[in-house]
């Protein structure tokens, strides 16, 4: 036996470093595939939260949204009155033909109180029904209000005299309407209410489409920025404690070696030895104060709410300010389309979506929407937050000795996402995604362009303004929003939110 291993030693020798190479290569490349596995979990998990953030951020949006939408509807609502316009042509309706009646023989009479009573039902009835109940819409779906307008539709505009011919021109500027409550009675002649709905009742829809739009845009990114600041502060939080945990341990395993032998020798403690030799390593192991110890973090998470909060507060900015510059942009378009165009058109329903894309197309025309959704100057920064209610700190407490401020830092980028192309996009898709909403309902069963047996229908424009107004007023005040869930759930609007989320990348 002796003897045939002297004879093979060579051969046994190159056996064993052969079995002994591969043992070491089988035990790195199993290390080295637990490292790649631990790598892939960590991913995954780091994906995994990263889903989670994005999908509770849009939720959270769905909520905000809604919470503020009816400070919002209140205010459209009561600056775009289009029932009260109604309210009193109605009154100068009856008032108009008791009137005449006196002058007329009783065969004459009785024909002109039916058709008073015909013309004005619909108006009277559309009245009632918005301000007996302004709020009901809080809890039914729109389709209640819409199916309620088709039905009054018909009285509506059943009975427009020639009489009551509109101007060629819209002199009638829907801003310049006056409260019913104020002026002289019948300052206005039926011909100039007659276009006033016409215009306002437009003006009303698209603002509430763009408002809520612009509302919804605003808050997700608004949270989407915030929650992504907050995602990359606990990432650098992470990396910072795993690169002190290194350094640490780098230090203590040369630090074990020769503190036995110090501490033999001089007779000193361990923890002086220990402060004196690795000072970092000492503070990360003893520090002098646990108040110390947590000041830091919680400073930080202090400045984070300050910050989110000051941030959020901006939104009042499009709320009470910038829709009301907006009505008034929408409202030129409004007029610059629906100029000659008489009550009396008949439309299909595709005439009224052309009119509707072409008045769209003119808000669009007059540039970006930033300057009404957040103020432009500090000073308006500052008077929108004590408006807001955030009076109790100054936003800018020394803006000429440092560079560059946090909310400075969000509003700059978020006033650059607005002017960009994306946001073009993404705010034409919400839009045209409302319009084709609006245009359904329309189009269901029992309302104006309701399809039939025959060819499209085609009714006159005043027919349509009692659904609009309805559509308007139930997107305003619904609750849940049908608008909203909508727009959230469009994948431009996913894509856009996830795109600046991506941004985290180029700050970690």
């Amino acid at each position: 036996m002796i003897s045939y291993l002297e004879n093979h030693r060579t051969g046994l020798k190159k056996a064993a470093g052969i079995a002994g190479g591969l043992y070491l290569v089988r035990g790195y490349i199993h290390a080295r595939l637990e490292e790649v596995k631990e790598k892939l979990d960590e991913d995954k998990l780091a994906r995994d939260i990263l889903q989670r953030r994005y999908e509770q951020t849009l939720e959270d949006a769905g909520y905000t949204v809604m919470a503020l939408l009816s400070n919002l509807g209140e205010q459209i609502l009561e600056d775009m009155d289009v029932e009260a316009v109604i309210g009193e042509l109605q009154t100068m309706s009856n008032k108009s033909f008791s009137g005449g009646s006196e002058l007329m023989s009783a065969s004459v009479s009785s024909s002109v109180s039916e058709l008073s009573a015909l013309s004005t039902s619909g108006l009277q009835s559309w009245v009632d029904a918005a301000r007996t109940h302004p709020r009901s819409l809080a809890g039914d779906s729109p389709t209640v209000s819409e199916d309620n307008s088709s039905m009054m539709s018909g009285s509506f505009i059943t009975n427009i005299s020639a009489t009551e011919s509109e101007p060629s021109s819209s002199s009638a500027s829907v801003a310049s309407l006056p409260s019913t409550s104020s002026g002289p009675a019948f300052s206005r002649t039926k011909a100039q209410l007659w276009n006033s709905v016409k215009l306002l009742t437009f003006t009303r829809t698209l603002t509430t489409i763009y408002s809520i739009s612009l509302l919804t845009l605003l808050t997700l990114t608004q949270l989407t920025i915030l929650a992504r600041v907050k995602y990359v502060h606990a990432i650098r939080h992470m990396s910072l404690e795993e690169d002190q945990e290194a350094a640490l341990d780098g230090e203590l395993n040369l630090s074990n070696m020769l503190l036995m032998t110090l501490k033999a020798r001089f007779g000193l403690p361990q923890q002086s030895l220990f402060k004196t030799f690795f000072p970092s390593a000492h503070e990360s192991l003893f520090p002098p104060d646990d108040n110390d110890d947590i000041s830091e973090p919680l400073s930080s998470q202090m400045a984070f709410d300050t910050l989110s909060a000051d941030y959020l507060t901006l939104s009042y900015y499009l709320l009470h300010i910038g829709w009301k510059d907006l009505s008034t942009r929408i409202r030129c378009a409004v007029e610059d389309v629906l100029e000659g165009v008489s009550l009396k058109t008949r439309l299909s329903k595709s005439d009224v979506h052309r009119l509707l894309k072409d008045m769209i197309r003119r808000v669009t025309l007059d540039g970006s929407f930033a300057a009404s959704m957040l103020p432009n100057t500090e000073d308006m920064v500052r008077s929108v937050l004590v408006l807001g209610g955030r009076d109790d700190h100054d936003p800018y407490p020394s803006s000429g000795s440092h560079p560059s401020n946090p909310l400075d830092d969000l509003l700059s980028e978020t006033r650059s996402l607005f002017t960009s192309y994306h946001f073009a996009e993404v705010l034409d898709t919400c839009v045209e995604w409302a319009v084709d909403s609006l245009m359904e309902s329309l189009e269901a069963e029992g309302r104006v362009f309701a399809p039939g047996d025959t060819d499209p229908p085609r009714v006159r424009l005043a027919s349509i303004l009692p659904p609009l107004a309805s559509w308007s007023r139930s997107s305003l005040l619904a609750l849940p929003s049908e608008l909203v869930d909508g727009i959230l759930a469009k994948d431009e609007i996913r894509t856009f939110s996830a795109w600046v989320w991506a941004k985290f990348e180029l700050e970690v």
